[in-house]
């Protein structure tokens, strides 16, 4: 059955080409808001929207990838049988990313183009996992995080109200970890920043045998968010490999 409710902003549209983005832990459709205003006109850009957050609040978060991407699989198949269609993950975002295009392939169905950042190869073990702490040492390990609001780590009854969510988030980024390399037939683009210290380079170059076409790495100044400071350079970037010229939105 497919839940509608994971694709956010999309629509039927003459533009061919379609973005698909995969939001990083804890994070929601509304990471990519500037995307699709920044966006508007060169590309369509279609937020994946998880459960457990935003307007899906209420409901449980995933923990399995493999189900995850099943799932996904079954809302957009259509869509990438019939248009141009490109993924785009940061952080957990790039591991959902992939897994769903394997779900796809193993389908009849591939994507164009995929772009990873600040994300670690799927076989890169993540050495200190905190999914399984309990609450307190999990909540001061979350504190540590680059990205993680002030306002949560301030407001104890905030942080216990999005705790689920994070640590399913967590539970679904540190236990995926794929033994088997299964390449994709569609390039690979992998992004990170030069002072993250989340996904370094050693362990995200580890990507390159997940493709059968070509693969490229560029490196962006910043820490794990750079993608938020370096917005604009990533749009270019992407939008270079996609055959597409960047117009910036007045």
């Amino acid at each position: 059955m497919k839940d509608l409710k994971l694709i956010k902003n999309y629509h039927s549209s003459v533009n061919e080409k379609i973005l698909f983005c995969f939001p990083y832990a804890g994070g929601g459709a509304s990471a990519f808001r500037e995307w699709i205003s920044g966006l508007d006109g060169v590309i369509d850009v279609c937020p994946i929207q998880l459960p457990g957050r935003e307007e899906r609040i209420c409901e449980n978060g995933y923990t399995d990838m493999k189900k995850l991407a099943v799932d996904i699989s079954d809302t957009i198949e259509d869509i990438v049988e019939n248009r141009e269609c490109y993924f785009y993950g940061h952080s957990m975002g790039g591991k959902i990313a992939y897994e769903t295009a394997l779900e796809l392939s193993r389908r009849g169905k591939k994507i164009h183009h995929m772009f990873i950042s600040g994300c670690e190869a799927p076989h890169v073990e993540i050495s200190n996992k905190i999914y399984d702490l309990p609450d307190e040492e999990f909540c001061s390990e979350i504190i540590n995080f680059e990205g993680t609001p002030k306002e949560l780590c301030q407001n104890k009854e905030l942080f216990k109200f999005f705790l689920p969510l994070l640590r399913a988030d967590f539970t679904l980024a540190e236990t995926y970890c794929s033994k088997k390399c299964s390449p994709l037939d569609c390039p690979i683009s992998v992004m990170y920043g030069t002072e993250d210290r989340e996904a370094e380079y050693e362990a995200v170059k580890e990507w390159k045998p997940y493709t059968r076409k070509s693969f490229d790495i560029t490196s962006f100044e910043g820490g794990h968010f750079f993608i938020k400071s370096e917005m604009e350079n990533i749009w270019k970037n992407m939008l270079s490999r996609m055959k597409v010229a960047y117009v910036k939105v007045r």
